[in-house]
């Protein structure tokens, strides 16, 4: 084996080498030096203004390069730049400049330091603006993926190769799949997914929006377009997915809905988002024949609740009534709350209107359930207005008007029911809004009068005082009794307005007859729940009757006993408690009919029992009224029996014990006018 030559000789035949070249070419020694160059290298001024015995590294403008020519003499890495290059007015062309080291063998035939540096260069000026372009597309698409957070995933179909484009590496982490793309995603959206993905057509782009299937218990939404490409034979050959992680958006998204389709109180959908479905019902009812049904709810007497127990109990209810709903519904029926006590449901995919009620009796046990709040237990009940659309032929944007017009009638039959509309219904409801329309323009007439009904004392056979009655003064029907206009007093605000009418008008007239000189006694007035809601009935009642001069000993309230019984009980007692107080006699009346305790008769303020007429005038019923009276005696209470007709049954009530009595017996209702010629002629 020959002696390798000396590092001055090897230097010699690299000079020798580069400047024959027959391409362009330059040597650099390892102290950076131009030291040789090729004809074309000079020809083609492929790094002007740089002569021999210059230093290399000033024609090497971009600091990077610099770095890599002292790398390539250091460590012999090679490099290579691109450059563009004009001669002489020409048009640039583009060389390609390699680097590559020489250098001197070593110990034991290893390579040893670097003696030069040889540059080519080649006129690449056609390939080069391609592949720049392309290499400058791929850094601005990568970096807008990295920008974005996109992930791009492609999957080769045939060979079974996966490449991604490593720009967001958390997703890349959970998205990677082979044959099944549902293993990334969550279970609960994989049912819904499976079937986009069977609906997928080769070739088709489709977008989908899922939850990653993650271990670590983080929820991540992700949106992925998809879309599979054929080859030259018709054939899926690719399939490419783009990534983004969504979460964010899905979450500001649902924010937003959550303001604007769901009630903060309860969680459920509200009005807007009931309306929506509600129209989706109707084109599924429009389009395929779907049966559907609407259900109404409204909690009865919410406003006592409110008003006796505090809001804070009322809003409790309304949560509890909400999770009620959830557990007696199916999990696709919609169960929105429209607004105060307010709520609705939408059932679809019917079969029958059994399919409707068996929810809404599920509802109604779970309602019988006391509800427990702030260390009190108290029971709720609702009233329900069903209705299902079931002919074709008919609208089905009047089930909400039928559905309320079924819970009109549930309450008007005494509330804590269901009804499924029937068309009859329709024009009662028609009927009643007219009364109701007509009532408000009596009120305005002044049309709405009292008649006064004898109270006779028994013992002595005198009139103790007159209960005061409403009559509406008709002008074309005549004098009407309260059971042609009850629907007036089941109003709230027609209730107060009546009622503040009866008691003005009462005080009026107690104050003409003292004028007078007439010796009625005491009037006794009806006050109803409505008017006990403001809280404030004592002492409004005691302003009024110092307004008109009255003495409170002239004055007797009758209250039900489902009004003294029912929600709103505690400020009921609370304001007789005060009115007694102050001298009124309290009378309860109707007793018997509602639901009151030998309790409540101990615990309320009661100077007077009023035994119904149903009770008086049936034979059968004799053992009721004997213990009533019994009762009454025993507690200190006078007892008024009404409906008092005939001798018959005075005289059977005077042998019980009876104290007062009330009847046609002694006279019908009359009008005030007719009370003083009254008084003057009884027991004559």
């Amino acid at each position: 084996m020959r002696p390798p030559l000396p590092p001055h000789l090897m230097m010699d035949a690299f000079e020798t080498f580069v400047r024959h070249a027959p391409f362009a070419a330059a040597l650099v020694d390892s102290a950076f030096r131009l030291t040789a160059v090729s004809p074309d290298w000079a020809a083609h001024g492929v790094i002007p203004d740089i002569e021999i015995g210059d230093d290399f590294r000033r024609a090497l403008v971009n600091p990077e390069d610099i770095d890599r020519l002292e790398r390539c003499v250091t460590f012999g890495e090679a490099f290579s730049r691109y450059r563009s290059v004009g001669v002489a007015g020409a048009t640039p062309r583009i060389w390609r400049t390699e680097f590559a080291a020489t250098r001197a063998p070593g110990e034991e035939g290893e390579l040893g330091r670097t003696l030069a540096v040889i540059v080519t260069a080649r006129d690449v000026s056609g390939f080069a603006e391609t592949a720049l372009k392309a290499e400058r597309d791929q850094q601005r698409l990568k970096m807008a993926l990295e920008l974005d957070d996109l992930m791009v995933r492609e999957y080769d179909l045939r060979t079974g190769e996966i490449y991604c484009s490593n720009t967001s590496p958390e997703l890349e982490k959970w998205c990677m799949f082979k044959d099944d793309p549902l293993e990334i995603v969550h279970p609960d959206d994989r049912e819904r997914m499976a079937e986009l993905v069977r609906n997928r057509k080769d070739g088709e782009a489709q977008v989908f929006e899922f939850r990653l299937n993650r271990d670590d218990g983080v929820e991540t939404w992700v949106r992925s377009v998809g879309k599979k490409f054929l080859g030259a034979d018709g054939k899926p050959e690719r399939l490419v997915n783009l990534f983004k992680d969504i979460t964010d958006r899905r979450r500001q998204t649902e924010a937003v809905e959550n303001l604007a389709f769901k009630d903060p109180l309860t969680g459920l959908p509200n009005r807007a988002y009931f309306n929506r479905k509600f129209q989706e019902a109707v084109d599924a009812s429009e389009i395929m024949g779907e049966l559907f049904g609407l259900i109404m709810i409204d909690v009865d007497h919410f406003k006592d609740i409110n008003d006796t127990l505090g809001h804070d109990a009322g809003d409790a209810l309304l949560k509890r009534l909400a999770e009620m709903l959830h557990t007696a519904f199916r999990s696709g029926d919609t169960v929105a709350r429209l607004g105060g006590d307010e709520f609705a449901v939408i059932l679809r995919g019917l079969h029958s209107e059994a399919d409707m009620m068996r929810p809404v009796n599920a509802l109604q046990d779970l309602l019988r359930r006391p509800i427990e709040h702030g260390g009190r237990s108290f029971s709720v009940s609702a009233s329900i207005g069903a209705a299902l659309h079931g002919d074709l032929d008919a609208d089905p944007s009047h089930m909400i008007k039928n559905a309320d017009i079924a819970l009109y009638r549930a309450k008007d039959e005494g509330r804590n029911r269901s009804v499924v509309f029937d068309p009859s219904m329709r024009s009662a409801l028609e009927q009643r809004i007219e009364l109701l329309r007509d009532v408000r323009a009596a009120i305005t007439a002044k049309e709405f009068v009292l008649y006064y009904q004898p109270v006779v004392d028994i013992a002595s056979n005198s009139v103790s005082g007159f209960e005061a009655l409403m009559r509406w003064d008709h002008p074309e029907q005549g004098i009407l009794t309260p059971d042609r206009f009850m629907a007036a007093f089941e109003d709230q605000d027609l209730s107060l307005k009546l009622g503040d009418l009866a008691f003005e008008s009462a005080l009026k007239q107690m104050r003409d007859w003292m004028d007078a000189g007439v010796e009625f006694g005491r009037v006794a007035v009806n006050i109803s729940a409505a008017q006990f809601r403001s809280g404030h009935l004592a002492e409004e009642v005691q302003a009024r009757l110092a307004r008109w001069n009255v003495p409170c000993d002239r004055l007797t309230i009758e209250v039900t006993e489902n009004v003294y019984m029912g929600w709103g009980s505690e400020m009921v007692s609370d304001t007789v408690r005060q009115l007694h107080k102050a001298g009124v006699m309290i009378a309860l009346d109707d007793f018997g009919t509602g639901y009151a305790s030998l309790a409540n008769l101990r615990q309320f303020p009661i100077d007077r029992l009023k035994i119904d007429k149903s009770f008086v005038q049936n034979i059968e019923d004799a053992a009721i009224v004997k213990a009533v009276i019994t009762l009454g005696s025993s507690m200190g209470m006078k007892v008024v029996a009404e409906g008092v007709e005939d001798q018959a049954q005075l005289d059977a009530l005077a042998g019980y014990g009876c104290d007062q009595i009330q009847g046609y017996h002694f006279s019908r209702p009359m009008p005030a006018g007719m009370v003083p010629g009254y008084l003057r002629g009884f027991g004559v």
